[in-house]
């Protein structure tokens, strides 16, 4: 007797078994200490002994998930859908044949829009890519792929017709034998690109603008203990912060230093060298994890396509946003939960057991509470993607996936409640304002035009794309939202209400684009009909041909092209990720025990703020200084002491140079090889500080002893 078939998704290797029990094990345990760390920001206790409640609670769930992916899934319950391999309405009809065509011509022109990427061009773009999506969805309703007779997994078109009618389509007919028990090849694949993307994670260097505030925050915890409100890189808790304000509700930080403190390593090792391959590692995962949901049979050309196409968006912000900047919390959400959250939506509608489906809505809201400890953006996401989960759970009358989205929303709308409602002036800043629509597009796609037309063919077809059911209604639904959001008024009724303007340019991350080009690379597009076999099978080859051309031809590797203040290498061994000349001195300086407010030329205040929260730079970021609520003389002496600091002649005036030295009560001024270099020596030893010492490649003045 044929085996009873085990949940949706639910791979057959151990290997595969063991790999969703790490993802799962990642949203739960993220979820855990999000939740200690809000207890700990009203209380202000220190984070300290939270770690290690941290450290065993996850311990025991990876001992539960471990033995869950080691156990053999026997109880399920049989598919009440069809036993036919045709869904209703999905046979050959003219009209919906021409809805189809219409669909693909105007996406098409999109694609051709994303080749001609102007301003001009822009907003015709916009427009086919939105009515192309839009007739695409309605006629995957009208021909059966995202009704609810086509909501179960068992009868997409690319699965091979030797499957039994109650089988899952990404569960083999026959229980594997042999070593395939343990790991498929395709599995082998995967376990080794992900090894590949890890070791590349540690070798790839970009100094990030944003660290100096997010790894500040782990240093602070890692030295101090507590979550902090306030300020911790200009001052020890006594100014605002300058970093957007409000709560801080970002967790991953925190968790980065306390696992600091436990270990007894420095912040930046943990964050760069620690946390930056393993999660590289985990957003390979996800990206497999999502692959197999939405096109089961063709999941590791799919995968491999993403992969490919992140490693080749050196110009883009899909790239950036992905393993060079992998231990920022936004990166994390981005590349690692948003695609297990849509593999989960997907198992929440296709699960065959009640069981099953209340596991998935459990991960749905653990990840919900995970999303907004990595990310603040999660108060606008989650939102979206909420409304695309209720729109394919009405396209496919499915409760579970509607209960599914709203666990999800859960802990990102309570945590945005909570921000507006103590914090309402602070979010965004004081006078937020939206990205228009265009640069929100180029921020995401970039401005490489075949790399735009790539990313934009993949929005388009999604609805076609993926397999039949959930995953056709998800990526459908998610393509349209995240391209439609940002139609005239939406993004600015959104910053009326949240003040997050600077931040919706985000939006378009919903879509889980590099899966959807996978998709588009790897897989065909439907039939049109027996009378037009020729064609169907023509089609296709067409499509990947194109697509391959397009990522041929626009390919700018991430290791080589992208930025974000700073050029990206290649390093001959893993290192911090951050100016390595600036940190030699920086470390020097904290061996003297450096404390109060110093002043050292900008790169080295930047990188001192990621190194020890002892000393307190006057200027770690320039950008910064807008954002502070402080007298004006002493805010203004900022500016003043930023430019003396750099040595670029001309400097400011002396008597200024001096105020705003007095000011700021500065305890230690350095400077290093520059062309004002004497000048501005002078000008420290004018001020009072006399005593003359070296530190590297700098040399320093502090007060007579």
């Amino acid at each position: 007797m044929r085996q009873p078939a085990p949940v949706a998704g639910q791979p057959r290797t151990l290997v595969g078994r063991l790999v969703d029990a790490l993802l799962d094990l990642t949203a739960l345990s993220l979820a855990l200490w999000t939740l200690l760390y809000c207890l700990a920001l009203p209380t202000q206790w220190s984070l300290w002994p939270s770690g290690w409640i941290w450290l065993v609670g996850t311990v025991v769930i990876a001992v539960l998930r471990v033995r869950g992916a080691l156990r053999p899934v026997a109880d399920v319950e049989p598919h009440r859908g069809p036993a036919s391999g045709q869904p209703a309405g999905a046979g050959p009809h003219p009209r919906r044949d021409l809805l189809l065509l219409g669909g693909l011509v105007l996406v098409a022109l999109a694609g051709v829009g994303g080749l001609v990427w102007t301003p001009g061009t822009f907003n015709p773009t916009w427009a086919a890519l939105v009515l192309g999506t839009a007739v695409l969805v309605v006629w995957a309703w009208l021909s059966g792929r995202v009704r609810p007779d086509a909501a179960a997994p068992d009868v997409p078109a690319d699965v091979p017709a030797d499957v039994p009618a109650d089988v899952p389509a990404d569960v083999p007919a026959h229980e594997p034998t042999g070593w395939r028990r343990l790991v498929t090849p395709s599995e082998l694949g995967v376990l080794a690109v992900t090894g590949a993307i890890a070791v590349l994670t540690a070798f790839v260097h970009l100094a990030d603008t944003d660290d100096p505030y997010y790894v500040n925050r782990s240093v602070w915890v890692a030295e101090r203990g507590n979550a902090a409100l306030l300020d911790t890189m200009f001052s020890p808790e006594q100014l605002n912060s300058p970093y957007g304000g409000g709560v801080p509700i970002a967790s991953i930080e925190a968790l980065f230093g306390v696992v600091a403190h436990m270990s007894g390593l420095l912040a930046g090792t943990v964050t760069y060298l620690l946390a930056g391959p393993a999660f590289a590692a985990l957003a390979v995962l996800a990206l497999w994890r999502l692959a197999r949901r939405w096109a089961p049979r063709r999941a590791f050309l799919v995968f491999a396509g993403a992969v490919l196409f992140l490693l080749m968006s050196g110009d883009s912000m899909l790239g950036n946003f992905w393993i060079v900047r992998i231990w920022q919390g936004k990166v994390i959400a981005v590349a690692v939960l948003m695609p297990l959250l849509w593999a989960w939506l997907t198992d929440a509608h296709e699960a065959r057991t009640t069981a099953g489906r209340r596991h998935a809505v459990l991960l749905l809201l653990a990840g919900g509470i995970a999303f907004f400890g990595l990310t603040p953006t999660a108060v606008v996401w989650a939102p979206l993607m909420l409304a695309v989960a209720l729109v394919a759970a009405a396209a496919l009358r499915s409760p579970w996936l509607a209960l599914g989205g709203v666990a999800l929303a859960v802990g990102p709308v309570l945590s945005g409640l909570a921000v507006i409602r103590y914090s309402v002036e602070e979010v965004g800043g004081s006078d937020p304002v939206a990205l228009p629509a265009r640069e929100s597009f180029v921020r995401i796609l970039g401005e490489t035009t075949p790399m735009v037309a790539l990313g934009l063919l993949a929005l388009g077809l999604a609805v076609v794309l993926a397999r039949r059911g959930a995953p056709a209604a998800l990526a459908g639904a998610a393509a349209l939202g995240s391209v439609l959001v940002f139609a005239p008024g939406v993004l600015e009724l959104a910053n009326t209400v949240t003040g997050s303007g600077p931040i919706l340019w985000r939006m378009l991350y919903v879509a889980p684009i590099p899966v959807l080009v996978g998709l588009l690379l790897a897989a065909p597009v439907p039939a049109l009909g027996p009378a037009r076999a020729q064609v169907a099978r023509a089609v296709p080859v067409a499509v990947g041909v194109l697509a391959v051309a397009l990522l041929a031809v626009g390919a700018r590797p991430i290791w080589a092209h992208t930025g974000h203040g700073g050029p990206v290498t290649l390093r001959s061994s893993p290192q911090w990720k951050l100016d390595t000349e600036a940190l030699r001195d920086v470390r020097v300086l904290a061996d003297q025990g450096i404390r109060g407010t110093v002043l050292l030329p900008p790169r080295r205040m930047k990188v001192l703020t990621m190194y020890t929260t002892d000393a307190f730079p006057v200027v770690p970021r320039e950008w910064f200084i807008q954002n502070m609520r402080e007298p004006r003389e002493v805010n203004r002496g900022r500016r003043v002491l930023y430019r003396l600091a750099s040595g670029e002649t001309p400097l400011p005036p002396r008597q200024e140079s001096l105020e705003a030295l007095e000011a700021l009560e500065v305890t230690l001024a350095c400077v290093g090889p520059s062309p004002g270099e004497k000048k501005v020596l002078r000008t420290y030893r004018a001020a009072g500080l006399s005593r003359q010492s070296s530190a590297g490649t700098l040399t320093c003045l502090r007060p007579p002893a």
